[in-house]
This record gives C-alpha cells, sequence and structure tokens, in this order.
C-alpha cells in the first residue's frame, strides 16, 4: 500500500453517553412508553420491550448484580450485542442467527455477570486483563458445579460472544480469544467428556399420575359443570361495573347516604368489603371501622366510587364496626352441584374475579392438555379459532387454528418471534371446544389467555396483554389450592390433588404427560371419560402430514419407552422364576429374550426406539385391569374386528379384550392379582351389600377368574407349589 493511500476505518467504538437509550428502535413493539425505555445508566433494562410475543414477562437485566469494577465493560458489551450487527465470526460457528430474542439476550447477559463475579474474586477489575489461563481456569470452575456438560459449553460459548465484540469496544474492555476458539481445540479439551444423554421431550418430567388424574377431573368439572355459575356471576358483576358513571351525578353522595341510613334504620348491615388486601388492612388496624364494599354500592346505586367514600365519610362518626356485616353476595341462582350437594354458597361480589382466573385456567388446562399443544401456542389462541366440522361419514371434528413458533425462521435463518398461521388445524376433542367457548365468554379481546382478565394484576412498562408461561405456573398453582378446598368442603378426599414432587405443573409437561398416559394407562379412559384412544386419534390427525417431527414424535416416544419397561419387567419376573401361561406364553418368553440380547443396558435413543416399536415380535402390552399381557399380533388379534389388512389397529384395544384370544399370556404376579379379586369378590359376598343381580354376577366373574388360576397352577413346573389361597 502506498503512503497516500487511506488507512482502512475500524468498526466505530461503543462508547454511550449516559442517557443514550439501549433498545434499538427497529425492533420496538408498538403502544411503548417512551418515558420507561431504558437508558445507559439505568441498571435496570426491560429487554420484553423488544419482544415480539405478548406472553413474555418483562424480561429485566438488573446490572446492580454485576461488580462495580467490569459492570461498565459488560454494559457496553451487552450494548454492542444489542445494536451492532451480529460479528460474522459468530455466524460462521454454531448456527448464530443474525437476530438474537430477549430472552436468549437476558440469559447471555446473566452468564456474563456469572464470568463477571467470578472475576472479580481473583482481583480482575477490566476485561482486557484477563489471561488465557483465567478462561482456562473459569472453565474447569464450571464442571464441579454439577450441571449438564452442554450447559456449561453453551456458558463458554457466550463468553466467546464478549471476544467476537472485542474489536467493536474501548480497548480496557477486549477480552483475549478464549482457549476453546482456537481451530485445533475441542470442547472436551476444558470441560471433560461431554456425558450428557441426548435431548428431546423425553427430558420433560411427566405430571405425576397421581397429580394428573384429580387436577384434570377439576378442570373438567369446572369448565363442563360450574362454569355456567361462575359466567352468570361474571355477567352480573360486569352490570354493576358498568353501571358505575364516569362522571358523578348530581346528588349522588347524599343518595349513598340516604340509603346506608335506611339500611341502619330496617336493622341490616352495611355491606363491607371482601376485595383482596381488605381483611389485612383491618388486621393491622384493630378497632378500626371496616372497609366499605365501594364498588359494590356504586354499581347498585349509579353513582361514582369516591361519592361512596365521602358518604361513608360524613357517617363515620355515626358508625361502629357493629354496623358492618359480610360482604355482598349476588343475586344470582347457583344450579350445579358436586354430588348431590350445591357445589358452594352464593357467590360474593368479590370472589367474581377470582372465580373468572379459576375458570380461565381450568379452561386453559383442558386446552394444553387435552390438544398436546405447545405452551406458546395454546397461549397465543384468538376468538373464533376453534370450529366444529360435520364430515361426509357423520362423524364431528372440533378444528382449532393458530400460530405456531417452533421452527418458523426468516430468510436469513433468525427465529420470528411472532410466529406464523398454521398451515394445518389442531383436531381437539369437545372439551376443548367447550373450554374455548367459556374463555370466549370471559375474555373481552381477543386474545384468550391473558393475564388482563385478573382487574388486580399489576401494571408493567408496556402494554402487554399475553399471559406468560411463569404466570401460568402460579395460576395452576392458585387453581390447585381451590380445588382442594372445594374437595374438603365435599369431603371427597380421593379428589384431592397432592404436590407433584417434580415442581409446579408447568405448561411444557403436559404434551408429554398425555403422550405417557396414552401409552401406559390401559382401558382407554383419560380422568372423566375422556377416551385416550380417541385422544391419540385427535392429536394423529391434527399433526399428520407435517414434514417435522412433533406430537407424532413425541407419541412414538413413549410409545416406545412403554414397551421398552414393559419387556424389561418381562425379563426380571422369568429371571426371578416366575411361570407363564396362556396361549402366547412361548411369544413372551422369546419377546423377552430378543429385548435382552439386543438391548440390555444400552441407551434407547430415538433411532432405537423407532427400531423397537416396528418390531412384530416384541409387541408386548400389560392390561393390568383384565389381567393379562397381551402379545399383540394385529392378524390373530380378537379386540380387531376389522383385521389388520384393513386399518386394523397396530395396538391392542383394551376396551375390547377377548378371553379366547391367542394373544393372551399371565405371569404368576398377574394370577397374585386375580386371587386378590377373588379374595374381594368373597368379602363383598360376605357383606351382603350387592343387590343380587349384581351378586349373581360377581359369583359367575368369580368361577371365572377361578379357572383362569386353575389353568394357570397346571403349567407350574412339579417342584414348585401355588401360593397360598
Amino acid at each position: 500500500m502506498s503512503a497516500s493511500s487511506p488507512v482502512p476505518a475500524g468498526p466505530e467504538v461503543v462508547d454511550p453517553a449516559p442517557d443514550t437509550l439501549v433498545l434499538p428502535f427497529s425492533r420496538l413493539r408498538p403502544g411503548f412508553d417512551p418515558e420507561r425505555l431504558p437508558r445507559f445508566c439505568d441498571l435496570a433494562w426491560r429487554l420484553a420491550l423488544i419482544s415480539p410475543k405478548e406472553s413474555n414477562r418483562s424480561l429485566v437485566i438488573d446490572w446492580s448484580r454485576c461488580p462495580a469494577g467490569l459492570r461498565p465493560g459488560l454494559m457496553r458489551a451487552a450494548f454492542a450485542e444489542l445494536n451492532v450487527p451480529t460479528p460474522a465470526v459468530l455466524l460462521q460457528q454454531r448456527a448464530s442467527r443474525s437476530t438474537t430474542q430477549p430472552g436468549t439476550l437476558r440469559h447471555y447477559f446473566q452468564i456474563w455477570t456469572r464470568f463477571a463475579s467470578w472475576l472479580d474474586e481473583r482481583g480482575i477489575t477490566e476485561l482486557s486483563q484477563v489471561t488465557t489461563g483465567d478462561l482456562e481456569a473459569y472453565a474447569e470452575h464450571l464442571r464441579p458445579l454439577g450441571r449438564r456438560w452442554r450447559t456449561d459449553a453453551k456458558a463458554l460459548w457466550v463468553i466467546s460472544r464478549l471476544w467476537a465484540y472485542a474489536p467493536y469496544l474501548p480497548e480496557s474492555d477486549r477480552l483475549l480469544m478464549p482457549p476453546w476458539e482456537d481451530p485445533a481445540a475441542v470442547m472436551s479439551d476444558f470441560l471433560g467428556t461431554n456425558d450428557d444423554t441426548p435431548d428431546g421431550e423425553n427430558c420433560v418430567a411427566i405430571v405425576h399420575p397421581a397429580v394428573m388424574a384429580p387436577l384434570l377431573v377439576w378442570a373438567l368439572r369446572t369448565v363442563l359443570d360450574l362454569s355456567p355459575d361462575i359466567l352468570a356471576a361474571a355477567r352480573e358483576h360486569r352490570r354493576l361495573l358498568a353501571a358505575i358513571p364516569d362522571r358523578a351525578p348530581l346528588g349522588g353522595t347524599e343518595a349513598t347516604v340516604a340509603h346506608l341510613r335506611g339500611l341502619l334504620a330496617a336493622g341490616e348491615k352495611l355491606p363491607s368489603s371482601g376485595a383482596p388486601g381488605a381483611t389485612a388492612v383491618l388486621a393491622r388496624h384493630r378497632g378500626a371501622l371496616p372497609p366499605l364494599a365501594n364498588t359494590f354500592l356504586a354499581g347498585t346505586l349509579g353513582v361514582t366510587f369516591n361519592q361512596v367514600a365521602r358518604a361513608r365519610g360524613i357517617l363515620s362518626d355515626e358508625l361502629t364496626p357493629a354496623n358492618f356485616g359480610p360482604a355482598p353476595v349476588l343475586d344470582i341462582p347457583l344450579n350445579a352441584r358436586i354430588g348431590a350437594a350445591p357445589w358452594r354458597q352464593p357467590i360474593g361480589f368479590d370472589d367474581v374475579d377470582t372465580l373468572m382466573l379459576h375458570l380461565s385456567t381450568a379452561a386453559l388446562i383442558c386446552c394444553a392438555y387435552l390438544s398436546g399443544m405447545r405452551p406458546e401456542e395454546v397461549l397465543a389462541l384468538r376468538r373464533g379459532c376453534c370450529t366444529r366440522v360435520e364430515r361426509d361419514d357423520g362423524t364431528v371434528r372440533f378444528e382449532v387454528r393458530g400460530r405456531h413458533f417452533k421452527g418458523v425462521l426468516d430468510e436469513d435463518g433468525n427465529a420470528i418471534g411472532e410466529g406464523e398461521e398454521r398451515a394445518d388445524p389442531w383436531i381437539v376433542l369437545e372439551p376443548v371446544a367447550r373450554a374455548i367457548a367459556v374463555v370466549e365468554e370471559l375474555e373481552a379481546g381477543e386474545q384468550l389467555f391473558t393475564r388482563t382478565l385478573y382487574r388486580y394484576a399489576k401494571g408493567t412498562c408496556m402494554p402487554r396483554t399475553g399471559l406468560s408461561s411463569e404466570t401460568a405456573v402460579e395460576r395452576i398453582r392458585a387453581f390447585t389450592a381451590w380445588a382442594n378446598q372445594l374437595a374438603a368442603a365435599h369431603d371427597r378426599p380421593h379428589e384431592l390433588i397432592p404436590p407433584d414432587p417434580d415442581g409446579g405443573v408447568a405448561l411444557r409437561r403436559f404434551r408429554r404427560t398425555i403422550a405417557w398416559f396414552i401409552y401406559r394407562q390401559p382401558g382407554g379412559r383419560i380422568a372423566l371419560a375422556v377416551q385416550y384412544g380417541h385422544a391419540a386419534t385427535a392429536m394423529s390427525e391434527s399433526y399428520a402430514g407435517r414434514s417435522k417431527a412433533d406430537m407424532l414424535e413425541v407419541l412414538d416416544q413413549e410409545k416406545g419407552l412403554a414397551l421398552a419397561e414393559t419387556l424389561t419387567e418381562a425379563g426380571e419376573r422369568l429371571a426371578t422364576g416366575e411361570t407363564v401361561s396362556g396361549p402366547a406364553a412361548e411369544r413372551y418368553r422369546a419377546a423377552a429374550a430378543e429385548f435382552s440380547d439386543r438391548y440390555a443396558g444400552t441407551y434407547l435413543g430415538k433411532r432405537e426406539l423407532r427400531a423397537l416399536i416396528a418390531n412384530p415380535r416384541l409387541q408386548v402390552y400389560e392390561d393390568p385391569k383384565a389381567f393379562v399381557t397381551c402379545n399383540h399380533d394385529a392378524f390373530t388379534a380378537l379386540c380387531n374386528r376389522d383385521g389388520a389388512g384393513d386399518g386394523g389397529r397396530s395396538t391392542p384395544d383394551h376396551s375390547r379384550c377377548h378371553p379366547a384370544c391367542a394373544n393372551i399370556s399371565r405371569t404368576d404376579s398377574q394370577i397374585t392379582a386375580l386371587r386378590a379379586e377373588v379374595a374381594r369378590i368373597d368379602a363383598d359376598a360376605d357383606a351382603g351389600l350387592d343387590p343380587y343381580p349384581i351378586a349373581a354376577r360377581e359369583q359367575q366373574r368369580k368361577s371365572h377368574l377361578t379357572a383362569i388360576i386353575r389353568r394357570h397352577d397346571a403349567q407350574r413346573p412339579a417342584d414348585t407349589e401355588p401360593e397360598e389361597r
């Protein structure tokens, strides 16, 4: 290059002034409050302002947690991450995208803060002071923390982003190249061997069956049985709120005073407030007058809230706590019952908001669990999304249309935060359609599940109405407590919802749970008469034709895992010397032996599970209710009336199990359960409580079960004795 040639200019150094706005205007959502936009000098940056999803939280970055010495440098790096195009070195590695979503950015900045805290403990106050040895030591520091290998690897790659943005930062903020970015290096050089199991839907814990069953019972009961009463209360509640004028009518205060004095003259009590917080205020000020039901009185009398408050002030010297009664109730009939009793006492005016919230939560549980949608998909549902379709064969299907988000990318490979309209509808059960109709009456706007349904929801820095997955967890927790109160009040201990051993019931756990139930629970029913087979069919139709693995993949994985567990238990039973009887006994032993030879002690990934499902010799299914094991062969199965060659089932139909089927086998464990069933029949007969037709039918069933036990015992080896009756 000649001396006269201009020197190429490098990238502009990022060093924003204290009042510089940190969020890029091109990504701000409509309707933001300019006064609440974070500036560089602020210690709290709200990233939800650039999120296209209404259901996101505020996503606050709290820079006060970062050590003071390193804080300015990390804030400049974060400003660069938000406003400078993604460096090419990142776009060329690990499938990075040119636009990072706010939730991911918040995660990045939190990792940077933890890294800064570790550096601060070593006396390092600037990123430029960090050495290669420090970075290697940080990698060694991560492994003993007990996290997954991949989690630690991602943390180190996030640290690499500080190096990628170094050319845009002042010299004091420039991190040298981490040693794991060397082309000759691999991450295992710094973190050891990757001992993680593969990721996937199976890493998500299912909702425990003892929790899911009563939770769904109460969700369905609330939507199907209790909703008419709650919706009637909501309509009356809204009528009263709508009757409160915007402007104070002339003489409203005097009319309110007269009304309150009239109640006292008639010997009635003044209605007190039952709103959240009113009881707590009264407890802090013992001897004070209870709070008056201002909102209820304002709606009833057609005056403003302030006029009621002034009327109370005028009468304050005349009133004592004894003049106040309970909170007001709504004059609407309640028709729903739980068992033989009314489900509750009259609904109070101040109870309506909470009941509406519980009804919305019940509908959310039904929609998320019985449809197999992802959390962001069900939370994005809009009014009118569900339609009833009558098909040519006379059957009825309910179709739900909405947006999906997974794998929705723009032409540059960046995730489109607002998703896109799903090409194929979800096929759902009728309870889901009923739940959607209920929410459409609850909500006034277009979105079905919102945080603003609850009048006392806290405000945010922007007009965000969408419900977040985190808030949904809290609502499900509150719904569980409310359902348990009803179960206790109606003496239904069998319907109490216990705490889940894996923590809060999150929406993302429902997809895995219903797949688990479909393939683990014989008999074919989800809680309150919702058929498992119907749910599996609906989901298969809903996800059919999609190019990407989705709910069908989850169902297949659960089917494979269920087969693996059944065959593992079969091998363990045979190893302990259990006898197997029935026409399919040899096939049962052969299946257990083949599974043990091929899969015992190995990790079953997606490929192995697919091979397991496809192997016709390993189709072994337990049916505890029928006390049999089905070694399913679609060509000989008597439960398959249509035949295997004409749309026959690939799995047994436990609701049609035939005692003469050639696919049946029984083990000693099932015969033990049969003996317990015979003992129960004898105990019921001795008690004499069953009507004659039922008692006669039970005796016939006992004869059938006894014959099965006798045939099984006849196949025992000669040197063993049958279990003592």
